[in-house]
């Protein structure tokens, strides 16, 4: 390489350095480091919201029951022999009075008529003692005697009579033949058990109240109860046991329901509720509700500082228009109706007043 190459590559190199230098030396002041933008406060959440007031409630109690008849009795002869007929069939409703079935009379009816006879025979004998002992032809014994046997005839002839009538094994009373435990040829002993007889009419719903509900309670109260079918039963309390059942501690209720046409039977599953007092409660949407972190059932309530409160609340049951009734809140308040799920207890927030329905 010659002289004069080395000597252009030796002032470019100086004046490279030269110039990092001055910049090193002479530059400006670095600038200041950037200042991170504020963050801009978050907006309150908006809620719509609806004052309202308690409304008064019948408070009442609800338990399971089951139907029960009104009356169930059991069918018996009343003289014994073999069954000659069968007058009613199983599952028939019969009248107080109607036949059943009917007994072999055998020698019942010329009994009866020996009998009558023999009545007749009687009566003449002391008719004549007595006319007799009044002229004077007739003893006072012998007139005595004439008036027992009158009074053995009369006795005899109307236990044949019976036993004539009781050869018809007729219902004591209204009712449904449950069952029928005779069948012709069958052989009756006397207070033999014929069947049943149900009576449905009213028929009664039974639950067990609590030693706490029971003091609520008493004859005469309307109740409703509902059957698995859906079916509405409106009633009265007709019964009100002062005992407990010894296994549990429970008292008997008894509602009376009007039955007509038997279309209710016997052992039916039903709810039953009894109104037991009037108290103060919120009727609310249940899509109001909303849950805390452990569980509790509420709702979402604004203070008159714009904060919101969660407020547990008491489920009392439900209205007929599907709205439930809560207690457990004041009697006034302003309740979250949407919105509540985005809100937490405590927070600030914009309470909107929803439209008028």
């Amino acid at each position: 390489m010659n002289r004069r190459s080395v000597t252009i590559a030796a002032v470019i190199l100086a004046f490279s350095v030269l110039w990092v230098l001055s910049g090193a030396l002479f530059g400006k002041d670095d600038p200041p480091p950037a200042v991170a933008p504020k963050v801009a406060a978050a907006a309150t959440p908006s809620v719509q919201v609806r004052r309202q007031s308690a409304e008064p409630m019948q408070a009442a109690l609800a338990i399971p029951g089951r139907t029960e008849a009104q009356r169930k009795v059991s069918l018996r002869a009343e003289v014994a022999g073999p069954v000659e007929a069968i007058l009613a069939e199983r599952g028939a409703v019969v009248r107080a009075g109607q036949p059943v079935l009917r007994i072999v009379a055998k020698a019942r009816r010329e009994r009866l008529e020996e009998a009558t006879a023999r009545l007749e025979q009687r009566r003449i004998e002391f008719e004549a003692a007595k006319t007799l002992q009044a002229k004077g032809f007739q003893s006072q014994i012998r007139l005595a005697e004439t008036k027992a046997l009158l009074e053995a005839a009369e006795a005899e002839q109307r236990q044949a009579a019976l036993d004539v009538t009781h050869l018809e094994v007729k219902a004591p009373i209204d009712g449904v033949l449950e069952t029928r435990d005779a069948e012709v040829g069958s052989f009756m002993e006397v207070n033999g058990v014929v069947g049943t007889i149900v009576d449905l009419d009213p028929i009664r719903i039974v639950a067990n109240a609590t030693e706490r509900d029971v003091t609520r309670l008493s004859a005469g109260m309307k109740g409703s109860a509902r059957l698995l079918d859906g079916t509405e039963l409106q009633g009265t309390i007709i019964y009100v046991s002062a005992s407990a059942e010894p296994n549990t501690r429970t008292f008997r209720i008894e509602l009376e329901v009007p039955n007509p046409g038997n279309r209710i039977r016997d052992g039916l599953t039903a709810s039953v509720t009894l109104p037991v007092a009037q108290t103060l409660a919120h009727r609310v949407s249940p899509g109001i509700l909303t849950l805390a972190d452990n569980g509790t059932v509420g709702v979402k309530l604004v203070e008159a500082d714009g904060t919101a409160r969660f407020a547990p609340v008491q489920l009392l049951g439900n209205a007929p228009d599907g709205s439930m009734w809560l207690g457990g809140l004041p009697d006034i308040v302003t309740l979250v109706t949407v919105g509540q799920d985005f809100i937490t207890h405590g927070q600030k927030v914009t309470a909107v007043t929803e439209p008028a329905q």
